[in-house]
């Protein structure tokens, strides 16, 4: 859409008596509004998933520590299947979550979740109940219920999107930019075309942003495996101290 002063020639004597400078400010308020609404939305969900690969982490590394005080027959048994669910995780896991394959994970397909059904059954099994006193076992079932609840907020954080929401305000956003720039070229001043065509630039780089960094696990500012990566290396660590 260009409004042309030849072709619209009523539009641009309308136009002349306008406070440019008001219309682009009261614009560029708005289209800040809304793009800081949909990323908020956005640094909400990454801020989220980052919390809870910490805190998976922080669990699996404490749950590790308790096994090496339990007796061998059960603490060597909890501390393989805690460093397999973290090999898997890594292995599988994660790349789905990257790619937005958590339909994958959820069918078991990439999917870490028999180790952790195997670590489960390890806490809760009626037979280390009875031989783990009420302590141990409470914790040790506070950690294991821990990595279940944030590798749920992991899978739920990977499917986020800005929504027909944000997405409409998307379209309006860029709608906007454009209306403006077309009027500007109505009264063919080059520093207002070039502050405009500035303004839908921005714009356009602002969408761009929005929609490579929907994922937390993916784009410009994904979430790093880091903090699991260490988590496997101090499991792995504690398996060699306990062998020697």
């Amino acid at each position: 859409m260009t409004f042309h002063p030849k072709i619209h020639p009523k539009l641009v004597e309308g136009y002349q008596g306008i406070n440019t400078a008001g219309l682009n400010s009261g614009a560029i308020i708005l289209l800040s509004l809304s793009i800081a609404f949909v990323f908020n939305d956005i640094s909400t969900t990454r801020t989220r998933a980052k919390l809870a690969v910490l805190q998976e982490a922080d669990a699996l590394r404490t749950l590790g520590r308790a096994s090496l005080n339990l007796d061998p027959a059960i603490g060597s048994q909890i501390m393989v299947a805690a460093r397999e669910y973290t090999e898997i995780l890594l292995k599988k896991e994660w790349p789905a979550l990257a790619n937005r394959h958590s339909t994958e994970i959820r069918s078991g397909q990439a999917s870490a979740l028999q180790p952790l059904t195997i670590l489960s059954d390890l806490v809760y099994a009626p037979e280390h109940l009875a031989t783990l006193p009420n302590a141990t076992s409470m914790q040790l079932s506070s950690l294991v219920t821990k990595i279940r609840e944030q590798r749920l907020n992991r899978i739920d954080a990977s499917e986020f999107t800005i929504g027909v929401r944000g997405r409409v305000l998307g379209v309006i956003t860029l709608f906007a930019s454009l209306v403006i720039l077309s009027l500007a070229n109505l009264t063919r001043k080059p520093i207002q075309l070039l502050s405009n065509f500035m303004l839908l630039l921005v714009t356009t780089s602002a969408m761009y942003i929005i929609f490579m960094t929907q994922n937390p696990f993916s784009g410009l500012d994904s979430v790093s495996d880091l903090p699991l990566r260490d988590a496997l290396d101090r499991l792995n660590n504690m398996k060699l101290t306990r062998q020697q």
